[in-house]
Formats: structure tokens, C-alpha cells, sequence
């Protein structure tokens, strides 16, 4: 199961997003601020900033090319026909080498008119088609051409007469004169050049233009940016999600106990010192864990020691003295040699029931494959049978227990039972085991001699239990009095539902 599915596809989103933003910030910054500013409409020059733009980048090629005789049309058309309605003015800012200049765009006709009148070229050669190459031009044919057009032809330089404005849409016409080439007569006229631009765009069509431009471009960017965020965002993703998934399944080893491995991350930033926290509180819990183990070590060592030393030990050295005292009186007495023989092996028999004992307490009982109900009553009724006490065992309700609350139970139960078994000289006991909603109750009574609670008493059993039940905050109760019989009550909290088998 990939657990870090969702966190790669949000960051993989997120980055598409951003990317796609990014782009389109960028292209409302260009098409609101840098357009309007770099393409203006052709009325951002005036005609006779036209007609000297025209002349002084025009005239010398038309000069040459129509003072040659006889007249080259053919040079003509291909001349006419690389002309474009691009109209660039002078530059109006230079950084360097750098040179910005505005351009401006409008449709365009050319007529070239000989000096006789004569139309020698046009473009586009579909314009005019009363105009006809080789025949006479009539400049009647073009609103408000004719005085431009008659001017130039007589050699007119005075450019405030070369030009007029067709009002219904501003169409500007432009004719000048061609000039014979140095080294022929200056002012003899070769020719005419008459130029026609219907303006495109107009200042109204500038925001149109933009949005027509942009509308085009957003698809190709849009689509652009988003496949590159997607593939960006998706690899940085996947990184992320193998680092992490590195770190959870080296810490899913540690909650299993395994720390021969740790986390290997040296990209160097903030997963990294993760990584390296992990590790160090692993290293830690490590060493705890080894502290711990050692602690219960010790301290099972030093309760059986004590166990030893308060029954299985005295009983054998009473057995021993016993029968010092029989081979003693064998020869003298034989009978009461006999009955410290007899009395001997009383005392042999209950160390081997104190030995079974502690086996079957030091013996790991497992707490998981089957319901915990049963593996109590299992062990309480073989206690019952090897130690010769009657026991009553009553169990009420049932449900899941976490582990840690079983193995507290179990281990309360084993030290109540054994403390029964040594110093009670019981005949009977009970065991319940109660669920509730929340927490479940252990009680076991017997009706041995008892003792005094008041009384500090050497023996670490009745604390070991204590500290058992309160390290999981659970609560311990003893009751007792001589003659009387104790009675010990357990509760602890059911735990965790997720740690039960």
C-alpha cells in the first residue's frame, strides 16, 4: 500500500498550478504593459514623416532601377512584390548596442508610374483591375490621388503637396516623385511612386489585436506550462514520496523491535535532519529497551533468589535436618527415626511442588492465538491441581484486551496464586475476572490466615503487583486482616482495541 499516494499528487497540482500561473502572469504583464507600448497603429506617424522615411530608404533603388533604358519590369515586379506594410521610424531608444524602434502595420498598394504617364508596375498585381500595365494610368481611378499624383509627376518636392487623407477611413495616399540617378539630369523626373495605406490597425483596434494575439497564445502556453509543471511537480513528487516511504518502513522495523537498520538520507535538508532525529530517539529507545530488559533481568533474578531462599530453601534445610535426626535415632529408635524420615519426605515433596512451581512461573506463557478468558483459567485450575487447593474460577462478559493488559493480568495472577500457595494455607480460593466498558477487574480471595496490611512486610510480591498495575494507570488493592483471609482487586483499562489479536 502506498501510504504517500495523495501527498504526490498534491504536490504534483500544486506544482502545475503554480507553473501555470506563473505564465499566465507573465502574459498579462506583456499583453497590458509591453504591446500597446511596442505596436502602435499607423497613425503614430504623419505623412510626411512617411513620405521621408519612403524617400530616403526607397528613392535611390527606384532612382536606379528606373533610369535605366529600357526600363526593367521584370526587376520591378519582383521589387514590388517583397514589399510588405511593415513601416519602421526612427529608433526612440538606444541601451548600447541595443536599439529599439516602434513598428506599425497597415494594407498596402504600390503603383510605379512611368514618367510619360505610363503604369509600369503594381502590387498586388489584382489591384486596379481597370489598371493596366503598359497603358496610360488615370489617377481619377483613386479618390483623392490626383493632386498628389500630378504634383509628383511634375517634380514637386514639397512634401506638404504630395499626399492626401481619404476621410471615410483615413486611407493615406502618398506619391513622390523618382528622381534620374547622379550623373544625369537632377531634376529630370523617371518616374512616380505612389504608395496607398488603409490604416490596420487603427488605435480602436489595438485591444482587439492584443486579445486575438493572447487568445491564440494562452492555448499553446496554458497547455505548455502545464505539462511542464505536471512532469516537474511529478518528479520532485516521487522523490519525495521514495524518501518517505524509506523512512516509514525503517520505523515500521523499529516498532517490530528490528533496529539493525536506520535511516539513510544525506540529501541534507529538512527530511534529512528528520531522518537523523529518528534515528538518534531509535538509538535511544534502543538503549532503553536493552536497559529495561536487563532491569526485569535482574529483578526476576532477585525475586526467584527470594522465592528460593523463603520456601524451597527452608523446606530443604528443614528436610535435611530431619533426617540428621533419623540416621541419629535409627539405631536407638527406629520408630521415631521413621517418623522424621516420614516428616522428611513431607518436607521433599513440597520442595518439589515449590520447584514446579517457579518452572511453570518462569515458563513464557503466550498471550496471543487464543481468547485470554481461557488461557487464565487454563493456568488457574493447573495451579489448583499442584498445589491441592480448591479453586473457583467465575469469568463475566468478554471482549478484546490489549496485549500489554493481558500480560499485566497474567503476571498479577501468577504472583497472587504463588503468594496463596506459600503463605496462605489456604483450603479454597476464588478468581473473577469482570469486563466493563472501559477497564476489566481481576480479584482473587482466599481463606488462608491472612495478615496484617498495616504491617511493612519484606517481601517484593505485593509491590511488584502494585507497580505493574499503576504503570499503566490502572489501580491495586489489597484486603486483608489475620485470620480472615486476603483478597486482592486488580482494574486496569481494556487498551486499545488495535492491539488486540
Amino acid at each position: 500500500m502506498n501510504i504517500f499516494r495523495q501527498l504526490r499528487w498534491k504536490l504534483t497540482l500544486s506544482y502545475t498550478l503554480v507553473t501555470v500561473s506563473a505564465f499566465l502572469v507573465v502574459l498579462l504583464i506583456m499583453g497590458g504593459v509591453l504591446l500597446p507600448r511596442i505596436f502602435l497603429p499607423n497613425n503614430f506617424l504623419s505623412p510626411p514623416d512617411m513620405l521621408t522615411i519612403i524617400r530616403d530608404n526607397s528613392s535611390p533603388l527606384w532612382s536606379q532601377v528606373l533610369s535605366s533604358s529600357p526600363v526593367n519590369t521584370i526587376l520591378i515586379r519582383t521589387l514590388l512584390n517583397e514589399s510588405d506594410a511593415t513601416v519602421t521610424s526612427r529608433n526612440f531608444l538606444r541601451i548600447g548596442s541595443m536599439e529599439f524602434a516602434v513598428r506599425t502595420l497597415a494594407t498596402l498598394q504600390v503603383l510605379v508610374i512611368g514618367p510619360d504617364g505610363t503604369l509600369i508596375g503594381k502590387n498586388p498585381e489584382y489591384y486596379l483591375p481597370g489598371a493596366v500595365i503598359g497603358q496610360p494610368f488615370d489617377a481619377r481611378q483613386i479618390q483623392g490621388l490626383e493632386a498628389p499624383y500630378e504634383a509628383a509627376l511634375s517634380g514637386e518636392t514639397d512634401e506638404n503637396r504630395l499626399y492626401s487623407i481619404y476621410e471615410p477611413n483615413n486611407r493615406i495616399l502618398l506619391a513622390f516623385p523618382i528622381f534620374h540617378t547622379p550623373g544625369g539630369d537632377p531634376n529630370q523626373v523617371v518616374g512616380v511612386l505612389v504608395a496607398i495605406f488603409d490604416p490596420l490597425p487603427t488605435q480602436a483596434d489595438i485591444p482587439s489585436h492584443i486579445l486575438n494575439i493572447a487568445g491564440r497564445s494562452l492555448l499553446f502556453l496554458f497547455l505548455g506550462a502545464g505539462v511542464m509543471g505536471a512532469i516537474f511537480g511529478y518528479v520532485f513528487a516521487h522523490g519525495l514520496d521514495t524518501r518517505f516511504k524509506r523512512i516509514s518502513a525503517t520505523t515500521d522495523r523499529w516498532s517490530d523491535g528490528d533496529f539493525s537498520k536506520y535511516i539513510e538520507d544525506d540529501t541534507g535538508d529538512e527530511i534529512t535532519q528528520l531522518g537523523q532525529r529518528l534515528n538518534s530517539m531509535a538509538r535511544q529507545l534502543q538503549s532503553l529497551l536493552r536497559r529495561r530488559q536487563e532491569m526485569a533481568i535482574s529483578e526476576e533474578r532477585n525475586r526467584l533468589a527470594r522465592d528460593l531462599h523463603d520456601s524451597a530453601k527452608q523446606q530443604a534445610l528443614a528436610a535435611s535436618f530431619e533426617l540428621g535426626t533419623a540416621l541419629t535415632l535409627f539405631d536407638s529408635d527406629p520408630q521415631g527415626a521413621k517418623n522424621h524420615l516420614v516428616e522428611a519426605d513431607t518436607l521433599v515433596d513440597g520442595v518439589r511442588k515449590e520447584l514446579t512451581n517457579l518452572v511453570h512461573e518462569l515458563r513464557p506463557q503466550s498471550m496471543d492465538g487464543q481468547d485470554f478468558s481461557e488461557t487464565l483459567k487454563e493456568y488457574a485450575m493447573d495451579w489448583s491441581q499442584r498445589n491441592g487447593i480448591a479453586l473457583t474460577i467465575n469469568i463475566n462478559g468478554n471482549g478484546e484486551l490489549s496485549l500489554e493488559t493481558r500480560e499485566t493480568l497474567f503476571r498479577i495472577a501468577q504472583e497472587a496464586l504463588a503468594n496463596t500457595a506459600r503463605h496462605s494455607a489456604s483450603k479454597h480460593a476464588d478468581l473473577s475476572l469482570e469486563f466493563m466498558t472501559d477497564t476489566v477487574m481481576l480479584t482473587i480471595h482466599d481463606d488462608g490466615h491472612g495478615f496484617a496490611t498495616d504491617v511493612q512486610h519484606n517481601g517484593l510480591g505485593l509491590y511488584s503487583m502494585r507497580e505493574r498495575a499503576e504503570a499503566l494507570g490502572g489501580s491495586f488493592q489489597v484486603n486483608s486482616a489475620p485470620g480472615q483471609g486476603t483478597q486482592i482487586v486488580v482494574t486496569l483499562p481494556r487498551g486499545n482495541d488495535e492491539d488486540a489479536p
